[in-house]
């Protein structure tokens, strides 16, 4: 994970759930792997999409899905930061949120999605977008669950913590951090005229591994409800993630939204 607030400039976060692998293409990744594919396949129909389909995977040297940023006029793009629905787990590259954007507005869209991502680290990366980097044309939150938030190591590096409400038992502490780091990235980009937040059911009442509640529709009315194509439906490759009909639908939510 390149995220050391103590040594340095961290840059962008990403996730430690990308930590072995290296820059390039990949055809599985973390969160969808071999095993994970063969699992879906004894269990989907014969005529599930990807049997005959591959999923490729191009990470830049930072582990995000999108060009390198050295690359990109930050100033005539549309940056999407978000989780692993965002990065576009169980898809392939053109079938991304980003990809599809792209392909509606005519403008580059840059992912910043990474699996795992909490609210805060998602917050996170969209202020330091707002600090060091030119403004862009249109800047979209998608916000994940209330629940995951960072630990960390004796060496001051952070671990992605996705279970934490079975590990810890504790709800309230990461929900109310995330929520204090989700208001501080809406005030930076209130008087952007293409600033737009999504949100999906993020808090669990049990532990049962569903989602059932949005905390942020309730603190944050102004973002898109976007939960029948987020969680609520699992038709990517890892059959967990939003897939291919569902990536061009939030595509096509966060168009409607834009004024460009």
């Amino acid at each position: 994970m390149n995220f050391n607030l103590i040594n340095g400039d961290p840059g962008f976060i990403s996730s430690d759930l990308l930590d072995s692998y290296a820059p390039g293409e990949h055809k599985f990744i973390t969160g969808d792997n071999q095993e994970i594919f063969e699992e879906c396949l004894k269990n989907s129909p014969k005529d599930w999409y990807y049997r005959t389909h591959e999923v490729k995977y191009i990470l830049n040297s930072n582990k995000f899905r999108t060009k390198e940023f050295k690359d990109i006029d930050w100033k005539n793009s549309i940056v999407l930061i978000g989780c692993s629905c965002t990065f576009g787990t169980g898809v392939t590259e053109e079938d991304t949120i980003a990809a599809n954007l792209q392909e509606m507005t005519g403008k580059y869209v840059v992912n910043l999605g990474q699996p795992g991502a909490s609210n805060s680290m998602i917050a996170y990366n969209s202020y330091y977008l707002k600090t060091n980097y030119p403004e862009p044309l249109a800047v979209v939150n998608l916000w994940t669950g209330m629940t995951r938030y960072f630990v960390m190591t004796e060496e001051f590096e952070p671990i992605t913590c996705i279970n934490d409400v079975e590990q810890t038992n504790n709800m309230v502490t990461p929900t109310i951090h995330n929520i204090m780091f989700m208001k501080m990235a809406n005030e930076i980009w209130k008087d952007h005229p293409n600033y737009i937040q999504t949100c999906s059911n993020d808090l669990q009442w049990c532990h049962h591994g569903t989602l059932e509640y949005s905390v942020a529709r309730k603190i944050f009315p102004e973002s898109l409800y976007v939960e029948n194509y987020f969680w609520g439906t699992q038709t990517s490759r890892d059959c967990t993630h939003p897939g291919r009909e569902e990536t061009k639908k939030l595509a096509k939510i966060i168009a409607s939204n834009l004024k460009l």
